[in-house]
């Protein structure tokens, strides 16, 4: 075991819900912040007298909107040598000027989530080889983390690039119920503070969350919010599942991978799945990343729909499709 390691257990208490880590105080630590400095512009306005109050309403500033955009062709080739000209950009309908575009090869951080629960008994061999084959295919620059989760869940290799993955991972077994949500939204977290604009993780699952004190909602927000692009992988092992199970779980894969503008795998064995996971490092690293600021009159916690169109027929774009704006 690395000496950066600490066992599985005291990770997990250290991590897991309900004991929450710094990462997920920082949020709330920031809403409070927003909330004093609107306070005090509030009594400024006050003291310069009713002149003050007849001036435009104020308009919340809004933090950069970054969207990972992928174009394929009808080929499934990706589409390059596009412009900031080829791409709109609207916001519940409405067009929204584009204030970042960036079309160049770049590396980008992604966390890949283990799945250890007891569910995952016959395919977690076979998850772990999956997690090694995706490291092997990344770029020197690219840098990644590995998680783990059942009951609960931890962070078993820190961020940064390697050869390989901790050793630590083949001692794993498969024990406990599924946390999976709960893991996606630290995860996510801890994505949100890297330097990264392109930042993404590997999901490999069987979908089943038994555990989890967050919703399948909250895992959204928090990936959505974070700007991080989810890939997952369905290890769902149908001989010990029912018909329901595996159609919940599946949905939740799907919905995970959609709403983020990732993809959704189903079980890529063998051959398939190291030519897959290639795939995936190029999407990741070939993608446009455009920017926008939105304009909101409140932080009203809305749901805010997202669509980006390219000027070029036939082609297929994937991005995320939204995102909540923060409440005040």
């Amino acid at each position: 075991m690395s000496s950066r390691s600490r066992s599985w257990s005291a990770r997990t208490r250290s991590c897991g819900w309900p004991a929450t880590c710094a990462s997920m105080r920082a949020p709330i630590e920031g809403r409070e912040m927003d909330v004093r400095a609107l306070g005090a512009l509030l009594l400024i306005g006050l003291a310069l007298g009713p002149g003050w109050a007849q001036e435009p309403v104020i308009r919340l500033d809004a933090p950069l909107v970054l969207l990972n955009v992928t174009v394929t062709g009808g080929d499934g080739h990706y589409v390059s040598k596009l412009s900031a000209r080829d791409f709109t950009i609207l916001e519940d309908g409405r067009p929204q000027p584009i204030a970042h575009f960036s079309a160049e090869e770049t590396p980008f951080a992604i966390a890949i989530l283990l799945d250890v629960s007891r569910s995952m008994e016959r395919t977690l061999r076979l998850a772990r080889a999956a997690a090694r084959s995706f490291v092997h295919g990344l770029r020197e620059n690219d840098v990644f983390a590995l998680y783990a989760f059942a009951t609960r869940w931890a962070q078993i290799q820190p961020f940064g690039s390697y050869p390989e993955i901790e050793p630590e991972v083949w001692a794993l077994e498969a024990e406990g119920y599924t946390a999976l949500y709960d893991c996606v939204v630290g995860t996510a977290r801890d994505l949100a503070k890297r330097p990264e604009k392109r930042r993404a993780i590997l999901l490999l699952s069987d979908g089943a969350d038994t555990a989890s004190r967050a919703s399948l909602d909250d895992a959204l927000r928090e990936a959505l919010a974070a700007n991080v692009t989810i890939y997952a992988v369905d290890l769902m092992d149908e001989a010990s599942a029912s018909a329901a199970d595996a159609v919940r779980a599946r949905m939740a894969l799907r919905a995970l991978s959609e709403q983020t503008g990732g993809r959704y795998i189903r079980d890529p064995g063998g051959a398939q799945m190291y030519a897959t996971f290639q795939a995936i490092v190029h999407e990741l690293g070939h993608q446009y990343t455009l920017g926008y600021y939105p304009t909101w009159e409140r932080r009203d916690g809305r749901w805010r729909r997202i669509e980006v169109r390219v000027a070029r027929a036939g082609v297929t774009v994937r991005t995320r499709r939204g995102y909540y704006v923060p409440r005040s």
